[in-house]
């Protein structure tokens, strides 16, 4: 996608890392912008490729990815609006372990390695957002792992849709949900199967607290209760797995439509 200079630069200062720069600094920066229009599947970097530039996501979502010499795969992370990633990777002298690739139409921006390297010379603020942006990555990868370690298949997907429904799930009312990512790719990132995951949806709606209709989830006022208060409850950290309500035997009925 073509743009011109000036519009580069605006839309680079609405990246956290680069936001507030000197006009003289974001101008230099911009000029090793492109903005990147993908459709659906289409891959952003590929694994043993070398690092070129960081992204930032401006629409659509992406998965990152890691895979077996058979050709099994492991999705290790959502990439979602307002993320930025490939920021580890320009600092060391290694290829990309992971591929990215794009799970719906997507619009990024990628800052050329020179540019960002231009840019932590000419103002100190943009190594230390850089290390946040690190520090930020380490804790959510952290996070995960201890969420594989200690939290059941249910208590993963209830995490996901309250995470999902954000502050809207304190409202005392019903939260509907478009989800953001494709079923089988929502799996794949929690680490289990399309099948698993159709179970764990189907257990929820047989105990009434939601109800899934194509790519729409609706979280009902028992959900919302039940879950905020554990929120509330719970440690910062990751809740310790427990037998859940969830894994019994489905019944039939009582759910829409999980295609």
């Amino acid at each position: 996608m073509q743009a011109s200079l000036e519009d580069l630069s605006l839309v680079l200062g609405e990246v956290a890392i680069f936001r507030g720069l000197p006009a003289g600094v974001t101008a230099e920066v911009a000029r090793s912008v492109q903005i990147l229009s993908l459709p659906k599947g289409a891959p952003v970097y590929a694994a043993g490729e070398r690092p070129k530039a960081l992204y930032h996501v401006m629409s659509g979502h992406l998965k990152v990815a890691v895979s077996s010499p058979e050709g099994g795969e492991k999705v290790i992370e959502i990439l979602s609006p307002n993320q930025v990633f490939g920021v580890a990777e320009l600092f060391g002298d290694a290829s990309y372990v992971s591929s990215v690739e794009t799970v719906s139409p997507v619009v990024l921006l990628a800052i050329g390695r020179d540019g960002v390297f231009r840019a932590i010379e000419q103002d100190p603020c943009v190594s230390r957002r850089m290390l946040a942006a690190l520090a930020q990555r380490q804790s959510s990868i952290e996070r995960e792992i201890a969420a594989d370690c200690f939290q059941s298949g249910s208590a993963k997907v209830v995490d996901y849709l309250c995470r999902l429904a954000g502050s809207s799930l304190g409202a005392g009312q019903d939260v509907v949900l478009e989800l953001e990512i494709p079923k089988h790719v929502l799996a794949a990132r929690l680490g289990f199967t399309p099948e698993t995951l159709s179970r764990i949806f189907r257990e929820l709606a047989d105990a009434g607290e939601i109800h899934v209709h194509g790519k729409q989830v609706t979280l009902f006022q028992a959900f919302c209760r039940h879950h905020c208060a554990e929120r509330r409850s719970a440690a910062p950290a990751v809740r310790p797995s427990r037998s859940s309500p969830f894994e019994r035997p489905s019944r039939a009925g009582g759910y829409g439509a999980f295609a």
